[in-house]
């Protein structure tokens, strides 16, 4: 999905809500989102996706402020909160009449633990908010190609997205039941996208081996990812990508039928890509 021109406030708004995350010092913070947005003007292109023209000004916000990794604490935060729930998560998905729907249902649920819309800087109700996406309806349902799918993989390449959101990710990890399962994570710290450190804090490591994309890009891009990345990427036979900046991202590769997308529809932009709603949950095949 190209950028499109109004993702330029969005973006500044993101920016905003980084560097006050970032540090408390005003004259710091005016200074990063100032920078930021003269950047922006500079590196936009038509012909890039959000999350490539993003990268490069959520790092200068982190040098400016001196913070690499700004939303560690929420990182940690959500991680921790999620891993109480995980008990009753499991329960839930496991006493339903599709687990494996359920798992799925879980895992986008998950998707909710996002500061990447710049709107969003306080507390999330994970409790409160996870009965509605188990009976929401999808509004792009390729479910059963991906239950049939999984059950032919070899090798099943999954996408993270959050950190937080990676303990969701077990649920339908357990349910995939598979020995192969690599679990692709950010090289650095990108707002609350996971890295290998948060992957581990949820206990990923249990159930895939972590990888990687070598990219501190709030998308996936694996022309430009590290070369594991892309043996593992070349080699998979299923693809399960997380959340709306791998959708942005990925979309911009032809289809191939084995690339499945999980997330909620974030943004009116990605709404209109699809002619869906702003909050719509999505299983899409690609």
């Amino acid at each position: 999905m190209k950028i499109h021109p109004d993702c330029r406030p969005c973006l500044i708004r993101q920016i905003e809500s980084t560097a006050r995350t970032a540090c408390d010092d005003p004259d710091l913070i005016m200074r990063a989102c100032s920078e930021a947005a003269d950047a922006l003007e500079k590196v936009w292109d038509d012909e890039l996706t959000p999350p490539e023209v993003s990268a490069g000004l959520y790092s200068l916000v982190a040098r400016i402020c001196g913070n690499d990794d700004p939303y560690l604490p929420q990182k940690i935060h959500f991680t921790d909160k999620a891993l109480k729930l995980f008990p009753s998560m499991k329960e839930t998905v496991m006493t339903s009449a599709d687990p494996f729907e359920a798992a799925v249902r879980m895992a986008i649920a998950g998707n909710i633990i996002d500061f990447g819309t710049g709107e969003r800087r306080g507390e999330i109700d994970l409790e409160e908010s996870l009965p509605d996406y188990m009976t929401r309806p999808f509004f792009i349902d390729n479910l059963q190609e991906l239950s049939e799918r999984s059950t032919l993989a070899r090798e099943v390449l999954f996408i993270g997205d959050n950190a937080g959101e990676t303990v969701f990710d077990r649920l339908l990890m357990e349910m995939l039941d598979h020995s192969r399962i690599y679990y692709a994570v950010k090289g650095g710290g990108i707002i609350n996208d996971a890295t290998e450190e948060d992957a581990r804090r949820a206990g990923v490591h249990d159930h895939a081996r972590i990888v990687d994309t070598g990219l501190r890009l709030p998308g996936t891009v694996p022309a430009i990812s590290s070369s594991e990345f892309r043996d593992i990427w070349d080699r998979a036979d299923l693809v399960i990508s997380k959340g709306q900046g791998n959708f942005e991202t990925l979309t911009e590769l032809p289809k191939e039928g084995r690339i499945f997308m999980l997330f909620i529809v974030k943004c009116h932009v990605a709404a209109d890509y699809l002619g869906a709603t702003k909050g719509d949950m999505v299983v899409m095949r690609w």
